[in-house]
């Protein structure tokens, strides 16, 4: 089991039509030492990095012809 899957992700539908992800995980397991000491902006880096390159896979590039 990656380290990533024992990440609980949840979205999170606010009042104004936006949504927030929380993302919470046990500190002292140490599967998850790496994303513990990427810190906060280490963890939003992450996540916003893994979000591009999934939407990149998915969503054709309204670029290419």
């Amino acid at each position: 089991m990656s380290w990533v899957n024992k990440l609980q992700i949840d979205i999170i539908d606010e009042e104004d039509g936006s949504a927030t992800i929380q993302i919470d995980w046990d500190e002292n397991d140490p599967d998850l030492h790496y994303w513990t000491s990427l810190g906060a902006k280490g963890q939003e880096n992450l996540v916003l990095t893994a979000m591009r390159s999934a939407c990149e896979l998915d969503l054709p590039d309204p670029n290419r012809a």
